[in-house]
């Protein structure tokens, strides 16, 4: 399997918890398209299951093109400005229903900021270890994973964590130890935490991103720029497009806070 086939399974993975987050609603499913209330309920719990899958994926693609990029600022600055670009998107599909939509200063919360710390952290790792000096690092990465916290990027700082700990390790069979070893800390510890339900179908899910890794025999496919800044694209975009149905299907009113 290669690469590009593991981003497209990410891709609708992530597609299909967003949708099931935004527009597609129980309510929309029972009355518009005659589903019964048993049938639209597991539809939309398997969605979120499933969309489960991405993150992990996500995360372990960051940290191999940490490993092998040979423009370090430019792989953070790809990041960044994408993250920027999403953040909007990601108000408005996935937190219009709380949240007020705030410009300035400009929340840090989509899962891009939380990829771009995790990128950063390994990059900050790698500098100080070459100076034999990995020991210091420790107190940078803590800031930047509570910077994650503070912010409440999606997944957090354990979020930041699933691209960190895969780049520590050479050997593939390790990184998916600490990716599995991510993954139940995530859906197991942090619930006991945070206090909120934990579904074994997430933590199947989840696990099942480890599966595929497993398979990936180390090849990108078939790949060039235009479809490299398209997996980044999709992310604002097709929150853009989830968030045009949900207001089409059912329009709210927006806060603007400019403060």
């Amino acid at each position: 399997m290669t690469w590009q086939i593991v981003k497209i399974i990410a891709i609708v993975s992530m597609t299909l918890d967003h949708a099931s987050k935004t527009f597609l609603t129980q309510q929309l499913l029972v009355e518009n398209l005659g589903m019964s209330p048993t049938v639209s309920f597991w539809l939309l719990h398997a969605m979120e299951a499933l969309g489960r899958i991405a993150f992990p994926l996500y995360a372990f693609g960051i940290a191999q093109g940490c490993t092998y990029t040979k423009n370090r600022g430019k792989f953070l600055l790809r990041l960044l400005v994408f993250a920027v670009l999403s953040e909007v998107p990601f108000q408005l599909a996935l937190r219009w229903r709380t949240v007020r939509l705030r410009l300035w200063p400009l929340p840090i919360s989509n899962v891009l900021f939380t990829l771009l710390f995790g990128a950063l952290c390994c990059f900050i790792w790698d500098f100080f270890r070459r100076k034999k000096l990995a020991w210091v690092a420790i107190f940078p990465i803590i800031a930047i994973v509570l910077l994650a916290e503070r912010h409440h990027t999606d997944y957090g700082g354990l979020g930041v964590l699933f691209v960190l700990l895969p780049y520590l390790f050479k050997e593939k069979k390790w990184k998916l130890a600490a990716l599995g070893g991510m993954v139940i800390v995530l859906y197991l510890a942090s619930p006991l935490i945070m206090r909120y339900s934990m579904y074994w179908s997430h933590v199947i899910c989840a696990l099942a991103s480890v599966g595929i890794l497993a398979l990936y025999n180390g090849q990108k496919g078939r790949q060039n720029k235009l479809t490299q800044y398209f997996f980044y694209a999709y992310y604002p975009l097709h929150l853009l497009l989830f968030y045009g149905l949900s207001q089409w299907i059912d329009p709210i009113k927006i806060d603007w806070v400019f403060d």
